[in-house]
């Protein structure tokens, strides 16, 4: 065989038409590979941002609910887990507005 324009005008057009076709097909799937990756990767990292904004507001309800117990103990607990979560800044974005104003009541916090 031949290389360049003159060895390929050499074969005949169905295994040129073939080669054009594998060589496409090749490309989109490896375009396909690739969208498909980021799209993965895009909605693993939604999924884990969802997931520790659920935890975090467990956290954050359980505390709360702790602190509102009539038992002294659970109260103190409460009390104990709300200057942690305040010193931590557990909450992020527009939920941490929202906790540090409860935790601020509850801690006396400025």
């Amino acid at each position: 065989m031949t290389a360049g324009v003159e060895g390929l005008a050499a074969w005949p057009p169905a295994a040129v038409a073939t080669v054009v076709a594998a060589l496409g097909a090749a490309a989109v799937t490896v375009v396909a590979g690739l969208v498909g990756g980021v799209w993965a990767l895009l909605r693993w990292r939604r999924d884990v941002a969802r997931e520790e904004r659920d935890r975090a507001w467990s956290r954050f309800v359980w505390t709360v609910e702790q602190v509102c117990h009539g038992d002294v103990g659970r109260g103190e607990i409460g009390f104990a887990s709300a200057n942690t979560m305040y010193e931590m800044q557990i909450l992020r974005d527009e939920d941490a507005v929202y906790g540090k104003v409860v935790l601020r009541m509850i801690t006396g916090r400025d």
